[in-house]
């Protein structure tokens, strides 16, 4: 399949594994850490520790990086390529992310987007 957040592209394995990884946090935790995410991807500044407090014992160091980088994938890709948010739901439970989880994810993108695409255009002004 083919999704717009991937720019028309399939999604990668890579993604499919996190979005298991991510599954085992709840919807909102997994919330908390998209807004970590986003200020991240503004400031280009993220706090590994505090978001490690959030997660817990849930993931290990690894699992953790692998994750924030699957969550920044999905919402700048999403947003260099405009993808609505009900788009965006559509596909992330199709690939398989909870529908209470990709509701949370969805909201923080929703909210953000229109900084998000600020920054993606003040990056490629650079």
């Amino acid at each position: 399949m083919r999704f717009r957040f991937c720019g028309g592209e399939d999604c990668a394995d890579w993604i499919l594994a996190e979005i298991f990884t991510l599954s085992k946090l709840s919807s909102v935790k997994l919330k908390l850490l998209c807004q970590q995410v986003i200020q991240a991807i503004l400031t280009d500044n993220l706090n590994l520790s505090e978001a490690q407090k959030l997660v817990g014992d849930k993931f290990e160091s690894g699992d953790l990086k692998a994750s924030i980088r699957a969550l920044q994938y999905i919402l700048t890709m999403s947003a260099k390529h405009s993808v609505d948010g009900q788009s965006l739901l559509n596909e992330l439970t199709q690939l398989g992310f909870p529908k209470e989880h990709a509701n949370g994810l969805v909201k923080v993108y929703d909210e953000n987007f229109e900084k998000l695409i600020d920054k993606l255009r003040s990056s490629v002004m650079r």
